[in-house]
């Protein structure tokens, strides 16, 4: 399966793409995670690009990705036609109001990511709250094995950990209730 994780630097992309591809090794797949950052670091553009396979990665450059997520406007308008028939595509509602056309042959979530990690307490946690949306929905990798390899991300980090983890959780569940 192949992913694309877009936004702004800062929004914790990057983070997103790592915790997917390090709990997919430990629950057994290959994986791999590029990343791209634009010319600038927080604020500028930044995407990377994870594949998860239980074979071998042919290539791990992702142009037609199974699930995208567009944490913001410019990212959906850069990757939106990119998404395989019959591939995922979330939408940071909190950032993205409204949604330009888009391919009719693939699923659409719209996750307000910002304001569910608002009412966890910290609105930094968007990216976990946006992941745990698409864990729920890919069942790929469990949510469990997430959470576990949220130290591996956040190592030097210790203090956000229980944050990150109720994030996860809450984008985890957000699906039933959206």
């Amino acid at each position: 399966m192949e992913f694309i994780f877009a936004g702004f630097g800062g929004q914790g992309i990057m983070a997103m793409g790592m915790l997917l591809a390090h709990a997919a090794i430990k629950e057994g797949f290959n994986s791999s995670f590029i990343p791209s950052y634009g010319p600038e670091m927080r604020g500028g553009t930044a995407n990377c690009s994870v594949v998860i396979e239980k074979g071998f990665i042919a290539s791990p450059v992702v142009t037609e990705p199974d699930v995208l997520v567009a944490m913001n406007y410019p990212s959906l308008l850069k990757f939106k036609d990119t998404v395989k028939k019959g591939g995922h595509l979330f939408i940071n509602s909190s950032l993205i109001p409204s949604v330009p056309e888009i391919k009719s042959d693939i699923h659409i979530h719209q996750i307000p990511a910002n304001e569910l990690a608002l009412k966890i307490g910290e609105s930094r946690a968007s990216n976990m709250v946006m992941l745990g949306a698409v864990l729920a929905v890919t069942n790929l990798i469990s949510l469990e094995a997430a959470t576990l390899n949220l130290s591996y991300i956040f190592k030097n980090k210790p203090e956000v950990l229980a944050v990150n983890e109720k994030a996860l959780k809450t984008g985890y569940q957000s699906l039933k209730v959206i």
